[in-house]
């Protein structure tokens, strides 16, 4: 299920206010309503290709089980277990690990 705009412009929110508040983490000029504005896009930006990455895996791994000759129903145990399965190949296949 994708995320809607909002939800993704509140969590990039919350991850830039996050990291201003982590030990460690040097973020400059932050005080800077522009500066804190292109990070928060950025971060925006970051979640919204994760978002579509995730879908199309999604989308891919459902056409898979949906080619099988005896299909399991949809949110059975099997089927579970048949989605992690095919999800994890499809990572190893896009990504090479």
């Amino acid at each position: 299920m994708r995320m809607g705009r909002e939800r993704l412009f509140a969590l990039a929110d919350r991850i830039v206010a996050e990291l201003s508040t982590t030990e460690g983490v040097v973020i400059r000029a932050l005080t800077d309503e522009r500066t804190r504005g292109h990070l928060r896009t950025e971060v925006f930006r970051v979640l919204e290709d994760e978002t579509k990455l995730e879908e199309s895996i999604d989308q891919e791994v459902r056409r898979t089980l949906f080619t099988y000759a005896r299909p399991a129903p949809e949110g059975s145990a099997e089927w579970q277990v048949l989605y992690q399965k095919t999800r994890a190949e499809v990572y190893r296949r896009r990504f090479r690990l």
